[in-house]
């Protein structure tokens, strides 16, 4: 089935590109539920940086290998370490804002983190996105058996997701009270229907509405790039 031309679009690019020019040498990153597989790959920092793991998975950390962080910590990005205070360039996190409830102690917190002029980047799925609605409709004991069998998802890589606050208004009233935000819409949620042809063609349509009548508050993600 031919999908939009937005698809072909760069996906993983634009986050990283992002990152890459709030950074430079011996540059200080906190990587926000990075895990296994950190949020920017080794070969995309900058010399010399330093760069901090925090999940609340000590077997996710471990799991990334020894070379992936410099530091570890475990714990909930929604619950404040002062001695994280002020002392990084960059906070980037890859699709775990939605997995985080409160959203505004998380965000306030990653503000916290940040020196003055330090930016805030990452993507998180959309709260009123069709497969976030169907995840929530659905016990979280099944969830990773259905991606496992609909879509080959590994049970290990997908974790409960509550959405907080995880639509386009919402986000920009929570980001008000940094010095710039911005948030910026994707709609590319079809490969969730991969497994149906019938139903693949009808979410399309309804996204194509959605994304050509500029509603974004039903996005699939939203790429964040905030300065304190």
């Amino acid at each position: 089935m031919a999908l939009p031309a937005r698809y072909a679009e760069p996906w993983v690019e634009p986050f990283e590109e992002r990152c890459r020019s709030a950074i430079y040498p011996g540059a200080r990153i906190l990587d926000v539920g990075g895990g296994r597989r950190p949020s920017l790959p080794r070969a995309s920092r900058p010399p010399g940086c330093f760069y901090v793991g925090l999940d609340t998975s000590a077997q996710e950390l471990l799991e990334a290998g020894p070379a992936a962080y410099d530091k570890v910590y475990v714990g909930s990005v929604s619950e404040r370490i002062s001695e994280l205070e002020q002392s990084f360039d960059l906070v980037a996190s890859w699709q775990t804002l939605e997995h985080v409830r409160p959203l505004e102690a998380a965000l306030a917190n990653a503000h916290a983190y940040l020196r003055p002029g330090g930016r805030l980047v990452a993507m998180a799925s959309g709260a009123f996105s069709a497969f976030a609605v169907a995840s929530r409709l659905i016990p979280n004991s099944l969830v990773p058996v259905l991606l496992q069998r609909l879509l080959g998802r590994e049970p290990e890589t997908v974790f409960p997701a509550c959405y907080d606050r995880c639509w386009h208004g919402a986000l920009v009233k929570l980001l008000e009270r940094w010095d710039r935000a911005e948030v910026v819409p994707f709609y590319r949620g079809a490969n969730y229907f991969a497994f149906s042809k019938p139903l693949a063609r009808a979410y399309l349509a309804y996204e194509n509405w959605a994304s050509e009548g500029r509603h974004a508050n039903l996005a699939t993600h939203y790429l964040i790039d905030a300065t304190r």
